[in-house]
């Protein structure tokens, strides 16, 4: 399988690009350097670690709040009194909830990917078409900015 991006989470790929980096910068090399210049860049680098340590911490503190959220979102969709579909711009079922489900008296399994028109009286689908259409307008509006 073909990666269109490097992977981020591999210390290698990272080094290596990092070290692209620097052969692209026009600085001192290390022979040319004062022992005042080695401890600066000692300190520096250091200081720059423990940064890296710090955000790193935030980070994973963030990551937990967001999984978190996530997961009281998630509650929130599945067990809500009343039905929620999530559909894609063309009416398409990617999700919906246990009381959307009960509504139609089709378990959830058998929804996922089906055309919501299927559920819709054959008068009500020219309105549910434009709904469709008016939120994928919405939908790339809000992307395009």
């Amino acid at each position: 399988m073909k990666k269109d991006k490097p992977d981020s989470s591999s210390p290698e790929d990272s080094r290596r690009r990092a070290e692209k980096r620097l052969a692209k910068k026009k600085g001192k090399y290390i022979q040319e350097m004062t022992e005042q210049d080695v401890r600066t860049l000692v300190y520096e680098l250091q200081v720059h670690q423990i940064e890296l340590e710090m955000q790193n911490e935030e980070l994973k503190r963030a990551r937990a709040e967001t999984e978190d959220a996530l997961c009281k979102y998630t509650d929130l969709y599945e067990f809500a009194p009343v039905g929620y579909f999530t559909f894609d711009r063309h009416g398409t079922i990617l999700e919906v909830n246990l009381a959307g489900a009960a509504l139609l008296g089709v378990e959830r399994c058998n929804l996922i990917n089906k055309r919501f028109q299927l559920f819709v009286k054959p008068g009500c689908i020219p309105a549910f078409n434009t709904f469709c259409n008016k939120g994928s307008k919405i939908i790339r509006r809000k992307c395009a900015k």
